[in-house]
Order: structure tokens, then sequence, then C-alpha cells
């Protein structure tokens, strides 16, 4: 499934790192403070969201879609990993 939410639109870099925060448990509000103050992020926002910010809802919708697909992204690349 293709994603087109303000995180899913977001670089990857940065994804991977918000997916590791999460993973990690960093808490939402520093997660989204974080995001919507980088400026890759805010240009991303500007083009495709009218500069609207990321919100702790569209963190919530991104954990429940996107983090949980990098999770089973991440278990598949340990069990390719163990089974070489």
């Amino acid at each position: 499934m293709t994603r087109n939410g303000k995180i899913a639109r977001i670089p990857r870099d940065y994804r991977d790192e918000l997916n590791t925060r999460l993973a990690d448990g960093e808490p939402g509000k520093q997660l989204v403070a974080w995001l919507n103050s980088l400026p890759e992020v805010q240009a991303v926002l500007e083009e495709h969201f009218g500069g609207r910010p990321i919100t702790e809802q569209n963190l919530s919708e991104w954990k429940q879609g996107g983090f949980e697909d990098w999770l089973r992204h991440q278990e598949n690349i340990e069990w390719a990993r163990i089974a070489t």
C-alpha cells in the first residue's frame, strides 16, 4: 500500500529515524515537535499540505500504518539475517 499522509511524504531518512525513535518509546509530543522543526519537513508540509504542521493525530495514524509496516520489514530483515 502506498501511503500519502503527512509523515509518509517526508524524506525517508527522517521516517526511518522517526520509526526508530517510536520503537524506543520516545513520547509523541516530543517527536511531533522534532518533525515540525525540520526545514525539510516544513518544505514538504508547505508543498503538499498548505503548511499545516504534523499533529499528534497524524503520528497516531502513522503508528497504526507506516510504523507497523516498518516493524514488519525490520522483522523480515532479521529473519533473513538469521537464516543465512
